[in-house]
């Protein structure tokens, strides 16, 4: 074990008791490896939950392939009742085309965010729960472990706030490199389109991510699936 292991367990434990007042239960830190093939070529990707040195918390999303590579972070802090608040999120993409890059810094007191996206800077009015394209994925988490149905996040994605609805379909027990696992399926709600996208997130183990699935109908489908995790240091394993 790291030496950094058990101090930044701590760190993360009076984080959360700090975060605690209206006893929301928050998601414990996490490494998870996920598999996937997309357009016929194989791909690897990490999701992880840490603290920073500076106390804030990350939480980091990385892809790897033969032609390209996705490195993807949201630096955040919780408030009271488990509002998270996104502070600087980055999303940089080589390979596949055209490089992107683009960084949001969040200016709460002001209720504004500056987005710089290829090296151009603009910014933008905020609403007091505004997430970022990762962060929601964690409140989303948050929200299901918790039990509270209304899922809808207003979003800073490409210059202008998106809202990203979801409702819960139901339970499925769902196949898996580490065995059998109990999952919730979720359904994002898409007004007057093709594509759709479902996640399968698994209660037993902190709502983690198990599979994320996104059809359309250009045959552009993919799905990425869990391989490997770790919540608080103990493994993921089947029923």
């Amino acid at each position: 074990m790291s030496i950094y292991t058990a101090p930044l367990r701590l760190i993360f434990g009076l984080l959360l008791t700090a975060s605690l007042s209206a006893a929301a239960q928050l998601p414990q830190p996490f490494t998870a490896t996920y598999q996937a093939e997309i357009k016929g070529f194989s791909v690897t990707a990490q999701r992880s939950l840490s603290v920073r040195k500076d106390g804030l918390l990350e939480l980091s999303f990385n892809a790897r392939s033969l032609f390209a590579t996705i490195d993807e972070s949201s630096q955040f802090n919780w408030l009271d009742g488990g509002q998270l608040r996104p502070q600087h999120y980055e999303y940089h993409r080589t390979g596949l085309g055209r490089d992107r890059h683009a960084k949001l810094s969040f200016n709460w007191p002001a209720l504004m965010v500056t987005n710089a996206v290829q090296d151009k800077a603009w910014t933008m009015p905020l609403p007091e729960q505004a997430q970022d394209k990762l962060s929601y994925q964690l409140q989303l988490r948050h929200d299901l472990i918790n039990q509270r149905t209304d899922m809808r996040y207003e979003v800073a994605d490409g210059g202008r706030l998106k809202t990203y609805g979801f409702e819960v379909l139901g339970k499925e027990v769902l196949n898996t490199p580490l065995g059998k696992l109990n999952t919730v399926k979720v359904k994002r709600l898409r007004a007057h389109s093709d594509r759709q996208t479902l996640i399968w997130l698994a209660p037993d183990w902190d709502y983690l991510i198990v599979r994320i699935q996104h059809i359309a109908k250009d045959g552009k489908d993919y799905e990425i699936s869990l391989a490997e995790a770790q919540i608080n240091g103990r493994s993921v394993k089947g029923l």
